[in-house]
């Protein structure tokens, strides 16, 4: 199974939730994907594999002896949803996840390395946007992380 994903993808969401995934990507997500909240109200999908391994990573990472370690852990893991890819390439986004990104039809579907992410057109537009992040900052920032390209 490959594992990585890149590119955009335009696609619409219909009235049930149902989202096309990219063909593109299912290889690499496999026949079930983890929906999970992600950063900047965008949904991130995960293949099963993937999905176990960045919640084993957080169950290292947080003490969750602590409120403030338990909490971050739920709002981090339990809204996900665990849903098959029918035969026809769809995943059914649910209610709340859709609620949470904002999403009511147009969306892109980008590539982020081992896991996808879906992003309400509008959003995507105004957050990643040609203009969101110019030349000049893109840049800085590949020198400040010490980038190699």
């Amino acid at each position: 199974m490959a594992s990585s994903m890149f590119g955009e993808f335009f696609h619409n969401v219909d009235a049930k939730g149902r989202l096309s995934v990219p063909s593109k990507f299912r290889d690499a997500l496999g026949t079930t994907v983890v929906i999970a909240e992600g950063p900047e109200r965008c949904l991130r999908l995960y293949s099963l594999e993937k999905w176990e391994t960045f919640v084993a990573g957080l169950e290292e990472q947080i003490d969750t002896s602590t409120v403030d370690g338990r909490q971050m852990f739920r709002r981090l893991t339990s809204k996900s949803s665990v849903c098959d890819i029918d035969s026809q390439g769809r995943i059914i986004i649910t209610p709340a996840l859709r609620k949470y990104a904002e999403i009511t039809k147009e969306v892109v579907v980008i590539g982020n390395g081992g896991k996808a992410e879906v992003w309400d057109k509008a959003r995507y537009d105004a957050e990643l946007g040609d203009e969101a992040f110019s030349d000049e900052e893109l840049a800085k920032k590949i020198a400040e992380y010490k980038v190699q390209l």
